[in-house]
């Protein structure tokens, strides 16, 4: 092998190690951007999960400079002696690896809110939404360090490839083309290649490395630091269906879990209002009445001793896209889709206003966002609603906040007021927005509400105020003494109590955020408010210890209703005593799987963990061993759960009622 071809490797070698220093720095970033989120990690275990971690940068980086590596390295030949090629392959070699880092470093921004490693369907949002236009200008003006860095590592990459490439093109000039350098250098080449092709796939093993290979290397909570945003994309572009899973027969499967439902009640149906009101990030954590310190809701703090109160509930997913079909349909994310975007999104679905029309009942969809604001509009009609109540319905932008659509408090009283004007009963679903990035107030309102460490904190306040305004317009209303108020959270937001219990926010400002409390491990991230609201019904009071999430809500207004339509809900009625009370998500993989205190964790196939929230709130203590009957107990729920999941969405069978 002559000396310019090794020259030429070896610059070949440095520019990949140069690639790989900066997705190290990327994720270095990443995890000290959030470090409040992750488990309390020793120098030893973080630099395990680094090192873990260039498992996955080595495919992301393999495939996308594949082509410029075989050029690179082609034998024979030297395209480097050619000006317009050496440049386009440098600009190639630039731009391609520097908008990587920015994909990974401005998901450490996004990862803040969604606490999830984001994946092909982020496309979908950047793309095929008007959203991000339109909050581009907020993150480019709060996160100016992400451009900002981005920009210095074009310039680092740039200012490194021109020193050390034009010595690779000196030595490929002076190279000397014979027979013998011809084999031997094309052996190498194709061997190189090979090199690459197993490392592009993360090692020799069957299959291709995935998401799910990163729970070989950290604990779940852990998972986003092994990983990186472009490997996630890149591993999940195409995953177009999901793959059936089979592990009992399906009468084996609905008796473990039952997903087919049909209430008996000796009862008529009620005619009862039912108002879902579903609060933009509004983490159990903010609600002063679920912890030991004050909380951003003075007013649901009020409302919650005159309502039947869910202490152990949780989100479905993290996302807003993921909550609506879980109330609306009884249908969780249990893929890395959104049901709503996915290619499931014209599956015949079960869904309230289409089971509640056949008993008289009339149904309106309400958010005051831009319409066709992530598929909102579009899913509603879907689901049968009657009429959807956005943005330009409301029609008078001096509201508008700029950014998502209308501010909570005039478009809570306009709810309310065209509720007063609905044909009754009516089944009434809206979503709030002002609680959500770029947490800005109205102009009347600036100053006005307590603030915290957080920026959401006031924005959350003035939500509850908007809450409390609409409340004191409905209750003047005839219809409101005949409705049951359903009060959930979509998902939690970013979590920052001290791990002091009996801190007040009050302190903040004296002491350091601790690294770890309940609402940041993997099952306190999705911890949330459900409150039942039925005015002057002193049966509606109290407190509800066991789990509950929120695809239990659609089966529970059924049930409450005394409707007796069979239908389809991966939730169970708060007031069916027979069925198991649990809460499930899907998580960079991982499934988990929450019953009481306890929560499971599994990949499909082996269950991973069992923690014990209550008393180890940094699940540093596994117990899968120590509790092997709890353990199989929670495994055969998940495993039913997801049976009955994947086979009836692959099969289009979510609203199919038959045995």
């Amino acid at each position: 092998m002559t000396s310019g071809y090794l020259h030429r490797l070896f610059t070949l070698f440095k520019q990949l190690l140069i690639l790989l220093v900066l997705f190290f720095l990327s994720r270095l970033f990443f995890y000290f951007y959030n470090y409040s989120l992750f488990n309390d990690n020793g120098a030893v275990e973080l630099i395990k999960l680094f090192v873990a971690g260039m498992r996955f940068d080595l495919p992301v980086i393999i495939y996308f400079n594949l082509l410029y590596i075989i050029l690179f390295i082609f034998p024979v030949g030297n395209p480097l002696r050619v000006k317009w090629v050496s440049f386009v392959l440098k600009l190639y070699f630039v731009i391609i690896n520097s908008l990587l880092i920015l994909i990974d470093m401005a998901d450490g921004i996004f990862f803040h809110f969604t606490q999830k490693r984001s994946t092909a369907d982020i496309i979908q949002f950047v793309f095929l939404s008007d959203d991000i236009k339109v909050l581009l200008p907020s993150f480019l003006k709060d996160y100016w360090f992400v451009p900002f860095f981005w920009l210095l590592s074009m310039y680092i990459l740039w200012w490194l490839y021109t020193m050390i490439t034009p010595g690779a093109a000196a030595a490929w000039s002076r190279e000397k083309v014979n027979l013998k350098t011809v084999v031997i250098q094309s052996i190498t080449f194709l061997v190189l290649i090979g090199l690459s092709i197993i490392g592009g796939r993360g090692g020799l093993q069957l299959k291709p490395i995935s998401i799910i290979d990163a729970s070989k290397h950290a604990s779940s909570e852990n998972i986003p630091l092994v990983l990186n945003t472009p490997f996630s994309i890149m591993t999940t572009i195409g995953h177009n269906g999901i793959q059936p899973l089979v592990y009992f027969t399906e009468e084996e499967a609905q008796q473990i879990y039952p997903v087919l439902h049909q209430f008996s009640h000796e009862q008529p149906v009620k005619k009862k209002n039912i108002v879902v009101l579903l609060l933009e990030s509004f983490s159990k954590e903010y609600i002063g009445y679920f912890n030991h310190y004050k909380g951003y809701t003075p007013f649901l703090d009020s409302l919650i001793p005159h309502a039947l109160v869910f202490n152990n509930a949780y989100s479905n997913g993290l996302r807003s896209i993921d909550a609506i079909p879980a109330i609306v349909s009884g249908i969780p994310a249990l893929m890395h889709e959104a049901l709503i975007t996915s290619t499931y999104s014209t599956n015949k679905i079960p869904s309230l206003p289409k089971i509640l029309k056949s008993q008289g009942y009339y149904s309106a969809f309400f958010h005051g966002g831009t319409n066709g604001t992530m598929n909102f509009d579009g899913f509603a009609s879907h689901a049968g609603f009657d009429d959807y109540f956005g943005r330009f319905e409301y029609n008078n932008d001096k509201d508008y906040d700029g950014t998502w659509g209308i501010f909570d408090e005039p478009f809570l009283q306009y709810f309310a007021k065209k509720l007063d004007k609905s044909k009754k009963p009516f089944f009434a679903f809206e979503f709030t927005i002002s609680s959500h990035y770029p947490y800005k107030l109205p102009e009347q309102y600036e100053g006005k509400f307590k603030e915290g460490p957080l920026k959401i904190h006031k924005v959350i306040s003035y939500a509850d105020y908007a809450l409390k305004r609409f409340f004191e317009t409905a209750s003047k209303m005839s219809w409101y003494d005949n409705t049951l108020f359903v009060i959930c959270a979509d998902h939690p937001a970013q979590s920052v109590i001290p791990n002091d219990n009996g801190v007040y926010e009050d302190n903040y400002s004296k002491l350091p955020l601790e690294k770890m409390t309940f609402y940041n491990n993997l099952t306190g991230k999705y911890a949330i408010p459900v409150i039942l609201y039925e005015p002057g019904d002193s049966g509606m009071v109290g407190e509800f210890k066991e789990t509950v999430q929120q695809s239990d809500l659609f089966p529970a207004i059924l049930d409450y209703l005394n409707v007796f339509t069979p239908f389809v809900a991966f939730g169970q009625s708060f007031y069916d005593t027979t069925t198991p009370k649990v809460a499930f998500q899907f998580y960079n993989g991982i499934y988990q799987i929450t019953q009481g205190s306890v929560s499971l964790e599994f990949d499909g196939e082996n269950a991973l963990a069992l923690y014990d929230n209550s008393n180890d709130l940094k699940h540093s203590n596994n117990l899968l061993l120590k509790q092997p009957e709890k353990s199989k107990e929670l495994e055969q729920i998940i495993k039913a759960i997801l049976q009955q999941y994947t086979t009836r969405l692959d099969k289009n069978r979510l609203a199919d009622t038959l045995r």
